[in-house]
């Protein structure tokens, strides 16, 4: 029989990271960062980085994006509904994303800077966690049209989409490889949430992370040699490195708070995520390879769904 799941439920936890089931592992160490620092402001970016964000407490989810240039904000949506869940294409030049507006969640649209939103598909099921193929020809997405969630794809113009898993488990939060030849995906097929890769068509299925932790978010790196990933094997949720030939694992974030969202700056040089914390929500970058960390945005009540593009 297929496993049921509350929609609510997979957008807070997959997305936000901040539902605990009750398979995870209880903490196994307490963060060593009581407070945060000042972070110096971010300037050594370029492109553009698109979030959903609510303004305030009254707000629902919209979209927005930086131009990490000039460090310009953008609002991409404004209406009385959630739209979540963005993904940039590699040109920067659309961005897909979930919304709400019919009820359910759908799949749409919209060609920046000022396009209209147009539908990718519809159904009566939850479509959510879009995200655009390096050649943009294809959308990777995750919908419970079969009762649990899976991985399918759709192209522009087709009427229905391919399905890629079929297990009875939940299959979320789809990414490409940067030769777009394959997907990392979130299972729980094993018994916990952990990570596994695809082809692009649905076969030759690998699992990458094994252990008694809930890992979720996974992100390719450019140069298709790591996944950044989050991982809740303390309090918080923090961000990971996987090496993806050498299977070391490597820690990246230790701070007293949620991190959720992350994704690679086209360069491959940082790696932007969201941190949550009792006092607020801020956009965040690192870089890796020197351990710095910079403040990018915490004008607004709540952060979700990072993407960033040329």
């Amino acid at each position: 029989m297929k496993s049921k799941i509350n929609f609510c439920q997979i957008w807070l936890l997959l997305i936000a990271g901040m539902i605990i089931l009750t398979s995870c592992s209880p903490a196994t160490e307490t963060e060593r960062t009581p407070e945060l620092p000042e972070f110096e402001f971010f300037t050594q970016g370029s492109g553009k980085l698109a979030f959903a964000a609510e303004v305030n407490e009254n707000a629902m989810y919209d979209l927005y994006l930086i131009h990490l240039r000039n460090n310009e904000l953008f609002r991409i949506t404004e209406n009385t509904k959630s739209d979540i869940a963005p993904s940039l294409a590699k040109d920067g030049l659309t961005v897909a994303f979930s919304s709400d507006r019919r009820g359910g969640y759908d799949l749409y649209t919209i060609a920046l800077p000022n396009g209209a939103a147009e539908f990718v598909f519809l159904s009566s099921a939850n479509e959510t966690e879009p995200r655009i193929s390096p050649d943009g020809e294809l959308i990777a997405f995750q919908s419970n049209a079969s009762g649990d969630y899976d991985i399918y794809t759709i192209r522009s113009g087709d009427e229905e989409p391919l399905r890629l898993t079929e297990e009875d488990s939940q299959e979320t939060q789809p990414a490409w490889s940067p030769d777009g030849q394959r997907l990392a995906f979130v299972s729980n097929r094993d018994g916990d949430f952990e990570i596994f890769t695809m082809n692009a068509e649905g076969s030759n299925i690998e699992q990458i992370t094994d252990n008694t932790f809930y890992d979720a978010a996974p992100v390719w790196s450019p140069d298709g040699k790591q996944i950044a990933f989050i991982s809740r094997r303390s309090a918080h949720f923090q961000l990971f490195l996987l090496d993806l030939q050498s299977g070391e694992e490597i820690a990246i974030t230790d701070f007293l708070g949620t991190v959720h969202s992350p994704a690679w700056s086209p360069n491959g040089k940082f790696l932007a995520f969201i941190l949550d914390r009792d006092d607020g929500s801020q956009v965040m970058v690192t870089n890796p390879s020197s351990g710095e960390f910079f403040l990018v945005h915490e004008d607004f009540k709540k952060y979700a769904g990072l993407t960033w593009s040329n």
